[in-house]
Formats: C-alpha cells, structure tokens, sequence
C-alpha cells in the first residue's frame, strides 16, 4: 500500500485531485484508516486511474468517464471512441494538435501495449556524484523545460565538454503538484567547472553531492514528462510487487542530450529510490 503523497508520485496526480476524484467516487482509496482516516492507495488502482486520466485529457466530462468506468467498456469500444475523438481533433485548429498526439499514443498502446509486464524496471545500486544545478519550484512542465533549457544552455556554454555527464533533474517534493513542481536541474560533473553561473534572472547554480542510493528502480521512458505517468505507474507496480517502498527523491536522468524543438523524442531514465518495506524487513 501507498500513502497517499506517496501514490501521487508514482501516479503523477496531485493530492487535490486523488481526494476530489474520492469525493465523486471515481477512485476510492483502498484502505481508509479508522481515527486518523488516512488513505491508502494500491498499484492495483493505478490502471484505473490512468483511463480516467486519459479520457479526463480527451475532454470527457467526469460524469461520461464515470459512466464509462463503471460499465465496464472493452478496450475495442475504448478504441472506437478514441478513433471518433481523433477525427474531430483533426479537423480542429492547430491548438488542439496536443490532443491528437496523446490519442495516437492512447490507441497504440491498446494495439500492441501490454501494460501488465514489469520486465522494463530493473533494480540497481547508484554511486554518488557531483553536480551542478539549480533547484527552483515551478509552475507547469512548461516552465520546466524552460528552466531545463536556460540551464543547458548556461552550463554547455561555460564548462568544458570533457567536464560534463549527463543532464538531470531531481523531483525534491514528497508529493506530485502539477502546479507547483520542486525540482532541481542540472548535470553530472566529471571534472572542474566555473563558479559564479548565473540565469538571466540572477539564480545561480551551485555544486553539491548527490548521495549514493543502495537501491533504485529504474525504467526509461520516451516522451515527455506529461506521459510520464505511463512509466512511473510500471514502476509503482514493480516497487509494490517485489515488496518495497518509495525512499527519497526520485530522479529523471537523460541518457542522451535534449532536443529542445523536439522533447517528444527525450530519452529518460526515470529513477526511484527504494528501501524494503515495513512488511518485508
């Protein structure tokens, strides 16, 4: 079982919204703690919230997605609603082509998807390293890329290429806000770099020690972050079944450079810290 800050990140939904989707009765937690009322949430439920997120995203009102929820629509029925949703997304103005391209990625999952397998998430040990970043909370995930790229830009710009490891980001908050993201940014050092690297608005990046993590779950995703929740909720899945639990700050490592005209095509590897849990020790 999860806490309920802890479900919102490897589901990628705020808090707000798990206790406002309790209220309407869409998603129930599925343990409710007598005197404190505490929720828990299982992985098991994260299917169901991933539908009631996609059909959220296609622009369903929330009593249709209950409807649909409740009554048990078959994945072909399911693609034959999407198959009518993408036709009129193509015939609409250019505004509504992010709309289309979560209904293709919808559609070929249902295909060829099966969203069942863990074999993607491997468990491994991760050393410490040095960094330079800067840690800022954000509004959106497109302030996000915004900050990764005034970032990348800066430090490609002042340190030598031989100096540079990969490009990361390091998610600080206990629990996933949409609208206000606590993230750090910045990229593994394996050499010297220049002190005193400031943003245009005056924040400077500053060097520090990423501490080792005996154990990490790890799965990459391709895309970007708003689909991110499609990988984070495998290794939700995962972290439940081998019997662990979330332990720290989860990291978003970039295996090759970002195109930042093009961060739908984006290499991550998303990182989970673990530790086994209180049932397992």
């Amino acid at each position: 079982m999860f806490k309920i800050g802890d479900f919102s990140r490897v589901a990628r939904v705020s808090c707000r919204l798990l206790r406002y989707y309790d209220e309407l009765g869409l998603l129930k937690p599925a343990e409710v703690e007598r005197g404190s009322g505490y929720r828990y949430y299982s992985a098991s439920q994260l299917p169901r919230l991933n539908r009631i997120l996609v059909l959220r995203d296609l622009g369903l009102s929330l009593e249709e997605i209950a409807g649909i929820i409740d009554s048990n629509v078959s994945a072909a029925e399911l693609r034959t609603l999407l198959l009518k949703r993408r036709a009129q997304v193509e015939q609409a103005v250019a505004a509504e082509s992010q709309r289309l391209r979560q209904i293709e990625s919808r559609i070929a999952q249902i295909d060829g998807e099966d969203d069942s397998s863990l074999d993607d998430v491997v468990i491994r040990a991760e050393p410490g390293c040095r960094i330079l970043s800067l840690r800022k909370t954000v509004v959106s995930f497109a302030s996000a890329r915004s900050l990764l790229r005034q970032v990348s830009d800066l430090v490609r710009g002042r340190v030598p290429r031989d100096s540079l490891g990969p490009l990361l980001a390091v998610a600080h908050a206990p629990e996933f806000e949409p609208d206000s993201i606590d993230v750090e940014i910045g990229f593994v050092l394996q050499g010297d770099a220049p002190a005193g690297l400031r943003l245009p608005d005056g924040a400077e990046l500053a060097l520090r020690d990423l501490p080792a993590v005996e154990r990490i779950a790890v799965c990459v995703r391709v895309g970007l972050p708003e689909q991110a929740h499609l990988v984070t909720g495998k290794s939700g899945r995962f972290v439940e079944t081998m019997g662990y639990r979330l332990a720290g700050s989860s990291r978003e490592l970039f295996l090759q450079p970002p195109r930042f005209d093009r961060m739908e095509e984006s290499v991550v590897e998303m990182q989970f810290p673990i530790e086994r849990s209180a049932a397992e020790v």
